[in-house]
């Protein structure tokens, strides 16, 4: 709550916050190891290692540690949008923003309920894509009806549904990743024009894939034709 009110984010590492700086992120605050390579970065703080440590959110801290201030990045139009419904693992959320980033989806959209993405854990997970990656967050239903008036055809990842081959996966549309434990919410499956399953060899007993995985998956499917 505290970041959401202050509108800052911590970014940790040298090449995290190196890549917040480049792609023109206010930066309000560096707190650098005195030992580190940025100790003489003009404006940082210094620490010791024990001060440092308390700072850090991570278990093997980096020496390098930035405040910055969020901004808003454009979304783009005409291609996928990617639709995180409640994804819970910070791990999970950082890594289809790394996903998104990767494949120039137009925007992530992040429906309330999902974990927030400028938590420290998903900040390092989404290796400095979060820096370049816009974001559109609300009520499902706001999303959903942007979404409807962008003219985007929906495509729920979930089970029993069809084949990527078997679908026009056509843009301007938006790929809709759900719950690990329960999958997308009954809101985007009934607004979606297909549900998408990626598909398992018969015989195989595992139920199911991380969403991260199915993410990575879907995404390529979708964006590749």
């Amino acid at each position: 709550k505290g970041r959401e009110q202050a509108e800052q984010f911590i970014v940790e590492g040298p090449k995290g916050v190196q890549e917040f700086i480049d792609e023109g992120w206010d930066l309000q605050r560096l707190v650098v190891r005195n030992d580190s390579e940025w100790a003489n970065r003009p404006g940082a703080l210094l620490a010791i290692p024990r001060e440092f440590a308390e700072l850090s959110t991570l278990e093997s801290p980096q020496g390098v540690l930035g405040v910055f201030r969020r901004k808003e990045i454009p979304p783009g139009s005409g291609g996928w949008v990617l639709v995180l419904d409640r994804v819970q693992d910070p791990g999970n959320v950082g890594t289809l923003l790394r996903l998104a980033d990767w494949f120039g989806v137009d925007y992530v959209a992040v429906p309330s309920g999902t974990a927030e993405v400028f938590n420290p854990k998903v900040v390092q997970a989404s290796m400095g894509a979060l820096a370049r990656m816009a974001l559109v967050h609300g009520s499902p239903e706001y999303i959903l009806a942007q979404l409807q008036a962008e003219g985007r055809t929906l495509y729920a990842a979930d089970l029993g549904g069809k084949h990527p081959q078997d679908l026009p996966l056509e843009g301007p549309a938006a790929l809709v990743l759900g719950n690990e434990g329960q999958g997308p919410d009954h809101l985007w499956t009934e607004a979606s024009a297909h549900i998408l399953t990626i598909p398992r060899q018969p015989g195989r007993k595992t139920e199911s894939l991380n969403v991260a995985t199915a993410g990575a998956i879907a995404l390529y499917a979708c964006m590749s034709r």
